[in-house]
């Protein structure tokens, strides 16, 4: 009796569970849809995989930075064997803030890691064997009292010298930048001695193979490193510099280098582009070249970005974008045979113009890649000499996917108004739940990345499954300014930032209404320099969008010009086409908290309260004014977080309000 009551309880619960997964789709109106997924969800296991470093012993080693323990930067290793242990005690993290932005923070030599602690900024050394044995390499404070930050950390053949990019934060005035050096046969505390000196800012020191030559990227003032930036290749001896030599051997005012290699011939390669050449012109884009015996010969001809390269053996590792969509291939430099890699995967998070953290390889051939998907999160991979095959290492996020509620990305390319192109990522409202009603069109996100000199991809994300599965459409625009697609592309934005790219966003829209794929029902969000934008849109458009999301963006130009920090102290001016003195009216015309009187959108603003890339007066300023003006708002600022939020309660909450702020609007709207 009893087990046919406990037989028929569980065919009433295998009935049910059939029941709940063949269950016809409830049909609702889109902004009625409940997403497959929380904000906390989002953010529950999620980590970000970057600054891969493989040894010739099969190590592998990377950084992840954890939102559920308050955004800290872990270094992990995985050794010959597939063991995968954390290296970075719970006091400290591996990040550093030089230029504010932060890069390469950490490098492994031998038996040794050397990091730089988020804290105090300090170099420490660690053993490799036991990793609980740390100590500091630099002081806490310099003798000058300023405070010594350190990047782009690489260590010479022989281990005697550690080298990088080093930036004194001093009281007043701007911080200066320098290479630098440290001894590190040398016991105890040091200073860092400076080798290069006179450049405003610096990056990517590297030795040769043999530890004789030392080469770097320097740019200055009133340029941007995608500008302008040179490089210098010169004799190193018992870490000083040979000091007859300062000509750089590539680059100049008018051309960029986006990242530098040696093969272990001691053969030096590099990526360049120029200004001012034909969309069509191979020397629009990066391209490849060889210096050798003082001479530079030309590798590639392509009509896209060779956005990074490095070595892995004899030949070179690259990432190609085209039309800002990427290939990672193998480049035999004398033949010019490519291998592509890991073609399943559509992106791999990379950009030249900082320390690319997503791919590497070793001198055996073995590479290693963050590869994304639209339809599943980052994946740290290897791929094996010879065969190439892919093997996956660990996963960003264990969240189980239901491969119904995936929305796939469709590129759109656009026609703007000035007759040339723009580009952006169209996703669908999907959820298996539910159905829209008969000849709706759903409502529509429009994502404007930050930069602006960056780029979006079809990378899939657990925020974008979060808004999509809820009834939204998302449009993700690569507007002009983006890069990934050549030099003329990312320059047009010069000069007409605040006009431009809101008129790609606006001709997007239109696109997509005149192939009937949403409603007149849009939202907009955006961050840093995208939060400038949405705040333009509002301003300028103020019937294009009901309503719009700025994180950490900026509202007063001339706020931004008095507060910003020194790597970008002159990009304003190059992107409204004067300077603050020269050009106040176009600082002020542009400037979206001048004009809230045309504002009909209501506006949510999150902020960090420790931003330094965009001060947090540029968002309590407009917050303050859109109160005395009665606009209706709301406005968020997280103590603790900079620019990018970092901390998982912070990104949930600002998710969750953001969220409940769009819809909140739209059904008012909509009734």
């Amino acid at each position: 009796m009893k087990r046919n009551f406990l037989f028929l309880i569980l065919c009433a619960c295998l009935a049910t569970c059939c029941f709940a997964l063949d269950a016809t789709p409830t049909s609702a109106s889109y902004l009625k849809w409940k997403p497959i997924l929380s904000a906390e969800d989002v953010f529950k296991n999620a980590v970000t995989f970057t600054y891969i470093q493989a040894t010739d012993k099969g190590d592998l080693f990377w950084v992840e930075q954890r939102p559920d323990e308050e955004g800290r930067c872990v270094l992990v290793q995985r050794n010959a064997q597939g063991v995968i242990r954390d290296l970075t005690p719970k006091s400290y993290s591996v990040r550093t803030r030089v230029y504010e932005y932060g890069g390469r923070s950490y490098v492994v030599k031998g038996d040794w890691i050397y990091f730089v602690n988020f804290k105090d900024q300090r170099i420490y050394r660690q053993s490799l064997q036991d990793p609980s044995k740390i100590s500091p390499l630099t002081p806490k404070q310099n003798a000058d009292g300023s405070l010594g930050k350190y990047m782009d950390l690489a260590v010479s053949p022989d281990e005697n010298w550690l080298v990088f990019v080093y930036e004194k934060e001093v009281k007043r005035g701007e911080h200066p930048n320098y290479i630098a050096i440290i001894n590190l046969k040398q016991s105890g505390v040091q200073e860092a001695k400076i080798l290069v000196r006179g450049a405003n800012f610096y990056k990517l020191p590297q030795f040769s193979p043999k530890g004789t030559q030392l080469g770097w990227l320097e740019w200055n003032y009133p340029y941007m490193p995608w500008d302008s930036t040179r490089l210098y290749l010169t004799k190193i001896i018992n870490g000083k510099l040979d000091k007859q030599v300062k000509i750089p051997i590539a680059g100049s005012d008018q051309s960029s280098i986006s990242s530098f290699t040696f093969l272990p011939d001691g053969t030096l390669y590099f990526a360049q582009d120029f200004a001012g050449k034909k969309e069509n012109d191979p020397q629009n884009f990066y391209n490849i070249y060889r210096y050798q015996n003082g001479k530079i010969t030309t590798v590639t001809k392509e009509l896209g970005d060779f956005q990074y390269i490095t070595s892995s053996g004899k030949n070179l590792l690259v990432m190609l974008e085209r039309h800002g969509e990427p290939k990672i291939m193998l480049l035999q430099p004398n033949t010019g045979v490519r291998t592509v890699l890991a073609n399943q995967y559509s992106d791999f998070g990379c950009l030249g113009f900082v320390t690319c953290g997503s791919l590497a390889a070793n001198e055996s051939g073995q590479v290693y890649a963050v590869g994304y998907l639209p339809t599943q999160p980052g994946v740290l991979v290897e791929m094996a000499p010879l065969s190439y095959t892919v093997q996956v290492l660990k996963v960003s996020d264990e969240f189980k996917l239901d491969p119904k509620a995936l929305s796939q990305p469709m590129l759109i390319e656009f026609p703007t108004t000035d007759g040339k192109k723009s580009y952006g990522y169209f996703y669908p409202p999907v959820n298996p739940h539910y159905v829209a009603l008969p000849g709706e069109k759903p409502p529509v996100r429009v994502l404007v990345h930050g930069g602006p000199s960056a780029r979006t991809t079809n990378a899939f994300s657990l925020a974008k499954l979060f808004w999509t599965s809820q009834g939204f459409a998302i449009f993700d625009v690569n507007y002009r300014g983006s890069v990934g697609f050549g030099r003329q592309y990312r320059d047009a934005l010069k000069g007409k930032w605040g006009l431009l790219e809101i008129q790609d966003v606006k001709d997007g829209l239109a696109e997509l209404k005149r192939r009937d794929l949403i409603s007149d029902q849009a939202v907009v969000s955006g961050g840093s320099a995208g939060g400038y934008t949405v705040q333009r849109l509002l301003t300028y458009y103020p019937d294009l969008f009901a309503a719009g999301a700025s994180y950490y963006g900026v509202a007063n130009l001339v706020t931004l010009q008095k507060l910003v920090h020194k790597f970008e102290s002159h990009y304003i001016a190059e992107l409204v086409g004067g300077t603050l003195e020269a050009d106040p009216k176009d600082f002020y015309d542009r400037s979206p908290i001048n004009h809230l009187n045309q504002l009909k959108a209501p506006m949510i603003i999150f902020q960090g309260s420790d931003d330094k890339v965009v001060a947090p007066e540029n968002s309590r300023e407009i917050a303050r004014l859109l109160k005395s003006k009665g606009i209706e708002y709301e406005y968020y600022e997280y103590p603790g977080e900079a620019h990018g939020f970092r901390k998982k309660e912070n990104l949930v909450d600002s998710l969750e309000k953001e969220s409940q702020f769009f819809k909140r609007i739209l059904v008012i709207r909509t009734h």
